[in-house]
């Protein structure tokens, strides 16, 4: 079989309720806090998404590639042998495993792996692409309903102040960040000498106020006071998805 064939292409569409998001292959490209050496655009690297391991298995004995363009091959992976799931693409998924020679890291076709289902690749996807949002929301230092209390403060830094209520509702949570001003206070006395002084203090006024409210540790509302500058219209981002596997 040709490689590239082996490998394959689809188009990338990632569906959300509502619409359709449809990425280039640039917008695939890897983003967070992880190392960015050696990696590939077009592919989704599950160390940013996920704290778990995915281990799949070898079907039968298969070329594994030292990239995506399939051109070095770097050994046969071994049949029945299990594999760690490193990243996804439309061509191939990347993978840390035992081949005939050594243990490697590289790229198969999907057809020659077993234990990945439709449903667990297209929530990895979706997952994927909520992270490129929300990254760039973090970047602006912006704060869109849905987004967590971690990317919260990954946006904004630690709350001024929180505060926290529990119902039958189930429990809410509020930060609420304020911005201060140092403002100049005046005073005039006199010295051991009879003389006229004037000294200055400076002390913190409040001029704006941010109040961030979440339900279930997720954004459900973002409330700005007057004096707070503002990013426009509050945006949303769709809720984390729960990945099982």
């Amino acid at each position: 079989m040709d490689r590239r064939h082996a490998l394959g292409w689809r188009a990338a569409i990632v569906c959300f309720a509502g619409g359709a998001l449809i990425l280039p292959g640039a917008a695939w490209a890897e983003l967070g806090p992880k190392s960015k050496l050696g990696r590939e655009k077009g592919a989704i690297y599950l160390e940013d998404i996920l704290d778990k391991d995915i281990r799949l298995k070898v079907k039968q004995a298969a070329p594994i590639f030292y990239q995506l363009d399939g051109k070095r091959r770097l050994g046969t992976m071994v049949a029945g042998s299990e594999v760690t799931l490193l990243a996804l693409s439309d061509r191939a998924y990347r993978v840390r495993g035992k081949a005939t020679h050594a243990q490697v890291s590289g790229w198969m076709g999907p057809d020659y792996l077993d234990g990945l289902d439709d449903e667990l690749k297209e929530n990895l996807k979706k997952l994927y692409a909520r992270q490129l949002i929300v990254e760039d929301l973090i970047d602006n230092k912006q704060v869109a309903l849905g987004m967590t209390m971690d990317e919260t403060k990954r946006a904004l830094g630690e709350p001024t102040r929180t505060s926290s209520k529990l119902d039958k509702t189930g429990r809410k949570d509020t930060f609420e960040y304020i911005t201060y001003k140092r403002v100049p206070q005046y005073t005039t006395g006199t010295d051991d000498f009879g003389q006229l002084y004037t000294s200055v203090i400076y002390v913190q006024v409040e001029t704006g106020k941010v109040s961030i409210e979440f339900e279930d540790e997720m954004v459900t509302s973002i409330a700005e006071s007057e004096g707070t500058p503002s990013s426009g219209p509050i945006k949303t981002v769709p809720a984390p998805i729960e990945i099982t596997y």
